[in-house]
């Protein structure tokens, strides 16, 4: 491709270019300190109402986040009717931008990303179907989960084929995990094993890019939902990587999947590194582009002690420890430096593009200007359009959990309440009531986002 400047023209496209810059700036997000503050003290209540009142402030191209913001939020306030509302709202409008405008992908390549439409990261597109998923799975609607399981699938595959298999997001495990729970609570023994087995072996490349493994029990559930189907070769197999026995006469026990957010999520933050460029003259010319980079705002140091207490009997209390099932900060940074090279590439041929288009406007300045102070003045204009209009987009959804993680306790029928502890002494959550259904799983969803 040839890219051709026209001198009388170079100082007017920088020019437009920077006031289109300007009017394209990124959304606010101060107002995010107070509704951060709100969501980990638990009044769920302020931080909406603190992002509708902010509504303005996303600007015209970040409606998506406005959507996901609200999304999860009611989710975390235990409103899964509403988080649906918001949350199909925001998949609504990430396929409408699927296929981007022309003239704004082109202007994205002049200026930044910026003056696009933000329609999420790979990992922030999958979340809303995994958010989805567990609000039918609370409200009692497994056929509806599954259906968004399913989405999460299809979608990773179709990213998949887009990186050309080389991206290290191709499954979720943790959805995985899900499906087969909801399939096992269905009496689909069958699916919900296979669904296991390809959460644990997706567990392995978890332990490999994220430094998560495969929860305990989940050779618990491979060895149960084995017995089950009387698969003998892989009952052995999983009791000897570790699982427990299964006694078919606790065939009419249910269970309590509890499933906790920990910490804030990461956010994105700028990074300039250096690029060097040649003239005509073979002057070497190095300046910097900017890329967004992923910063934790959560070390992983805390889990939490789940007690289940029978309402029947008050002395027997059955106890467990959650475990990380997903840790959304490790692969938001791996997601992300799957499309380092393409963003690289696109922020490299923007700074020639630019650099061009300085050259030949400071070129044009000499050439018909009338005093030296006015091309002294015009070449300064034109050095800081280079530098001001190259930004990253660091847009995120900021007010996701920085993990998830879980714990299964196994229980007779009954009614129980359940306690939450975390590690730090700094969250409890007392005396949930549960039932627990013969051969059914019982999903309780408990966060501390902070």
């Amino acid at each position: 491709m040839v890219i051709r400047i026209y001198p009388r023209k170079a100082l007017w496209f920088c020019t437009a270019a920077l006031s289109l810059f300007l009017m394209s700036c990124g959304a606010s997000t101060e107002f995010y300190t107070t509704v951060e503050q709100d969501v980990s003290q638990g009044r769920y209540d302020k931080a909406i109402e603190g992002v509708r009142s902010n509504r303005s402030a996303y600007g015209d191209k970040s409606s998506v986040l406005f959507n996901l913001d609200m999304g999860v939020l009611y989710h975390y306030a235990g409103e899964p009717d509403s988080s649906n509302k918001y949350l199909f709202l925001a998949e609504k409008e990430i396929e409408d931008l699927y296929t981007k405008s022309i003239s704004l992908a082109a202007l994205s390549f002049v200026l930044n990303d910026n003056v696009l439409p933000y329609d999420g990261e790979d990992f922030e597109r999958v979340l809303v179907n995994v958010f989805l998923a567990l609000n039918y799975a609370e409200k009692n609607q497994p056929d509806e989960a599954l259906v968004e399981a399913r989405k999460v699938d299809l979608k990773l595959r179709e990213y998949a084929k887009q990186y050309e298999g080389k991206n290290k997001y191709q499954e979720d495990a943790f959805i995985r995990y899900i499906a087969g729970a909801l399939y096992e609570s269905g009496d689909e023994v069958n699916d919900a094993f296979i669904s296991y087995r390809k959460a644990y072996e997706t567990y392995r490349t978890y332990l490999k890019e994220y430094g998560t493994p495969a929860p305990s029990f989940l050779l618990d559930d491979l060895v149960r939902t084995a017995t089950l189907l009387s698969f003998t070769e892989e009952t052995k197999k999983y009791l000897a990587l570790g699982g427990k026995p299964f006694d078919r006469k606790s065939r009419s026990d249910g269970s309590v999947l509890v499933i906790m957010y920990a910490g804030k999520g990461p956010i994105k933050e700028e990074i300039r590194p250096t690029v060097s460029i040649p003239d005509s003259a073979g002057i070497l010319h190095t300046f910097q582009i900017a890329l967004p980079k992923f910063v934790p705002r959560f070390r992983g140091q805390r889990s939490y002690q789940v007690a289940v207490r029978s309402n029947a009997d008050s002395t027997r209390t059955v106890g467990a420890r959650t475990e990380v099932v997903q840790n959304v900060t490790a692969i938001a940074s791996k997601a992300l430096d799957d499309r380092l090279a393409m963003l690289y590439l696109k922020s490299g041929g923007r700074a020639v593009l630019k650099f061009l288009a300085a050259e030949k406007a400071k070129s044009s300045l000499s050439k018909d200007g009338d005093s030296k102070a006015k091309n002294v003045l015009g070449s300064l204009a034109i050095d800081l359009f280079v530098g001001v209009t190259e930004q990253a987009d660091v847009r995120t959804w900021r007010t996701l959990p920085a993990e998830f993680q879980m714990a299964r306790v196994n229980l007779p029928k009954g009614d129980y309440r359940m306690t939450v502890v975390s590690s730090d002494g700094a969250y409890t959550l007392r005396d949930v009531d549960v039932r627990v259904r013969p051969a059914k799983t019982s999903f309780i969803i408990v966060d501390d986002v902070r």
